[in-house]
């Protein structure tokens, strides 16, 4: 594996990689007594991100996000496998449908990062062969949906043929009119997201295309993403971003402000800022609602309303997220 593509799957190799410079945002993101080197829920960094942290200008803040900590041991009331209800909504073994007429595929268990706050960690992940069979399979039955949204895992961790493959199938149903792709690699794997271009760039053509990067921090971004950006606006692309309010990592109002305006520059508009799903191992991430309306009152005293992220949590067996504010 070349050095620009390299994946870190062991703490060591990684704190070893960020240097001395960053001994002191580790020691406070993740004191040694609390580092966890063998989480049940596998430990993976990109080196792009790695970068991002020792540029970054809180680099605590993006090692809280990917760093295993042993408070993931802690069972906490209220906290559970599947906070979401994705489990109940599933419809085939790719196929999860909780909203009328659109539908979430899970095209693949592989990330480009092992965030610690995942929603979907304790999720039996498991890559099915031949998913674009699958899904189309099941559109053929399903002549209702107009939206497709491309979920994981990361859905363009799938290798060249394999998104491809599952596009062309998706294009076989004249009823899906919008394609929706949920992806955290234009900040984790810019140069995973390059290797489709040639695809995406194309299906403007044929769906309304919608792209939802997940940022949660500023430091997350920069010309790499910007780049990554500017080529899928360019194509016809609705770029939209979603954050996670997260304690120790944007739960400040200067924070989700500079967030929200350097995701502007970069040609992508704040879309949700949800309230931490219920997953077993993340209550440490927790920020109360109290506090999370507060800092939306602030940021809205600071930012054009167009900016500022809608307050929104997920209930499971709800039609729609909820708005908290």
């Amino acid at each position: 594996m070349d050095e620009v593509t390299k994946v870190f799957t062991q703490i060591p190799e990684f704190l070893e990689y960020l240097g001395p410079e960053c001994a002191a945002a580790i020691a406070n993101a993740a004191p040694n007594d609390e580092l966890d080197l063998s989480p049940k829920f596998p430990f993976l960094c990109s080196r792009r991100y790695a970068d991002l942290i020792k540029k970054a200008a809180e680099p605590e803040a993006l090692l809280r996000e990917i760093l295993p900590t042993r408070d993931e041991l802690a069972s906490v009331p209220g906290f559970v496998d599947d906070p979401v209800g994705d489990l109940p909504a599933g419809k085939a073994d790719c196929v999860i449908q909780k909203y009328d007429r659109r539908a979430l595929i899970v095209s693949t268990a592989t990330c480009g990062a092992r965030c610690r706050f995942c929603f979907r960690k304790n999720y039996p992940f498991q890559n099915i062969p031949d998913v674009a069979r699958q899904v189309s399979d099941w559109l053929d039955t399903h002549s209702d949906i107009w939206e497709v949204i491309l979920s994981g895992g990361d859905p363009l961790m799938l290798g060249p043929g394999e998104f491809r493959d599952l596009v062309e199938a998706i294009a076989m149903h004249s009823s899906v009119t919008t394609l929706r792709i949920h992806t955290r690699l234009p900040v984790m794997r810019p140069d995973v997201v390059m290797q489709h271009f040639e695809l995406l760039r194309e299906l403007p053509a044929r769906f309304e295309c919608v792209l939802v990067s997940h940022v949660d921090h500023p430091d997350e971004l920069d010309e790499q993403s910007q780049m990554v950006f500017g080529q899928l606006r360019f194509s016809g692309w609705t770029l939209l971003n979603q954050s996670v309010l997260l304690k120790g990592v944007n739960n400040n109002a200067g924070t989700l402000e500079k967030l929200s305006r350097r995701l502007f520059e970069q040609g992508v508009l704040p879309y949700y800022l949800h309230q931490l799903d219920h997953a077993n191992g993340v209550a440490h991430f927790e920020v109360s609602d109290e506090t999370a309306k507060e800092l939306i009152k602030e940021i809205r005293t600071r930012l054009p309303g167009y900016l500022v992220p809608k307050l929104v949590r997920e209930i499971a067996g709800e039609k729609s997220k909820t708005p908290i504010l």
